[in-house]
């Protein structure tokens, strides 16, 4: 019962994080442990003064995480981040540190404004800027704590230049070097080739004080908007990538997760294990790879209750190493599986239709009728015109990395049946001539037969593929 509360917890994070700027305000405060709602400790237990300060959000419209920053005029300085992905911060989570003492006073200073402007709210001509950024500030006033919220735009021109320009310079300066508070990171752990594919294992690790409750990757959708997995790989010399999306999948390691909630203790860490195999050829070589993660964390109580939707990834300056020793696909199964798996992937072409896709393409009807033989096409191209009383469109067959025609006492390409074939060079010819007597099955790598045709120069014969 507590694991399906728990999970709808957090799909409830996914899909109704409040955008109304109340909401929004009481959401930053708790996530950075602060003013209005001192979940921590720490925050509760020091005298009602030293509570004094404010924080900052910039909302970001949500749709993933958002950062913050919590502000204590005794120096105290949390800075809360949810949305790193195009930071060089890896990770998400809440960091404490210290300010400096020019910090401090220039804290101190924004603060005094904040509680003198709050009852007065003079008017601002500053124009209204979407997504807002957010502000809670508490403030003692003749010994009575106030707790005043709203948008920096709203405030006088001066003011709220002086708040973005702190906000900026304390998010980027004071989580760097911090202590963790709460604090979610991801890994590629490795890449290791097996007989069906090759299997990832990604950690995710906690590094902060609270326990961390997440879905596992296996309930992700993998639709853009909610929880994805992607993991990035580029080849040392910087010309192959491999780009996976493991969003949804099966995880090999199932057993080890089996609620529909996972929580990963403070200081501890989960991995993740998944089979899949390349979208695209990948090239043997040393691959650096690293993990971007979208996704939500939840927890029963404390500062991750309220973390909500993260987006984040790996330690750019630590990638994983993993050596390919062999091209993908290689072997005759892994071409087979390679190609099967594009031909249904690969959209149809009709006459005049520009290629997207180079291959070998086949003419094929609705009615379930495929041409004997393929024909060659390069992307950016336009697709020839078919005999539209035998056949309506062309589909992608094979990859143009292994030729479909061979000499005879060559190595054969790829493997599947063939077929004798002779070039005619005679005028007014129709085609090569086909020997359908001469069909064979070869195996990739296998040496094709020569055979003597009665009347043929064996200069003109030549052995053409005609199916997996």
């Amino acid at each position: 019962m507590k694991k399906n509360w728990c999970a709808t917890k957090i799909r409830k994070l996914i899909r109704n994080i409040a955008v109304e700027k109340k909401t929004l305000t009481k959401l930053l405060v708790i996530y950075l442990g602060g003013f209005a709602v001192p979940i921590l400790s720490a925050a509760a237990t020091v005298p009602s003064v030293a509570d004094e300060g404010f924080s900052m959000s910039r909302m970001g419209g949500h749709q993933y995480g958002t950062n913050g920053i919590g502000v204590w005029t005794s120096g105290r300085v949390r800075v809360g981040l949810s949305d790193t992905i195009q930071t060089e911060f890896n990770g998400a989570g809440i960091i404490e540190n210290q300010l400096t003492s020019e910090d401090v006073k220039q804290a101190r200073d924004i603060h005094r404004q904040l509680c003198e402007i709050a009852d007065s709210k003079p008017a601002t001509d500053m124009k209204r800027i979407d997504p807002p950024t957010v502000y809670s500030a508490s403030c003692v006033q003749n010994g009575k704590k106030t707790v005043y919220q709203g948008r920096i735009d709203e405030l006088p021109r001066e003011l709220c230049f002086l708040m973005d320009s702190f906000y900026l310079r304390t998010r980027d300066s004071y989580a760097r070097d911090g202590r963790a508070i709460a604090k979610l990171d991801v890994s590629v752990e490795s890449i290791v080739r097996q007989r069906d594919g090759f299997q990832i294992s990604v950690k995710f690790i906690n590094s902060g004080d609270y326990p961390m409750i997440t879905l596992p990757p296996d309930h992700w959708s993998g639709v853009w908007g909610e929880d994805l997995i992607w993991i990035h790989g580029q080849s040392a010399d910087g010309k192959h990538k491999w780009n996976v999306d493991l969003s949804a999948l099966p995880l090999i390691n199932k057993a080890d997760f089996p609620g529909d909630t996972v929580t990963i203790p403070p200081r501890s860490s989960v991995t993740y294990k998944f089979l899949t195999l390349p979208d695209e050829k990948l090239i043997a070589g040393i691959y650096s790879f690293e993990a971007q993660v979208f996704m939500s964390v939840g927890a029963e109580d404390g500062p991750v209750a309220s973390m909500g939707k993260v987006d984040f990834h790996s330690d750019r300056t630590k990638p994983t190493r993993v050596t390919f020793d062999r091209d993908y696909p290689s072997t005759p199964q892994e071409w087979k599986d390679f190609e099967a798996r594009k031909a249904k992937e690969v959209s149809f072409l009709m006459p005049g239709a520009t290629v997207a896709e180079s291959g070998y393409y086949r003419a094929a009807s609705i009615a379930g009728t495929r041409d004997q033989f393929v024909r060659k096409f390069e992307q950016g191209t336009a697709a020839p015109d078919l005999d539209f009383q035998r056949w309506d469109r062309w589909e992608w067959e094979a990859d143009l990395a292994r030729a479909t025609v061979c000499k005879p006492g060559e190595t054969c390409p790829r493997e599947g049946r063939w077929i004798l074939r002779a070039k005619d060079y005679s005028y007014g010819s129709k085609g090569d001539l086909t020997y359908p007597q001469h069909q064979q099955l070869f195996r990739m790598g296998e040496q094709s037969r020569s055979i003597d045709v009665a009347n043929v120069d064996g200069s003109r014969l030549f052995w053409e593929w005609l199916s997996a």
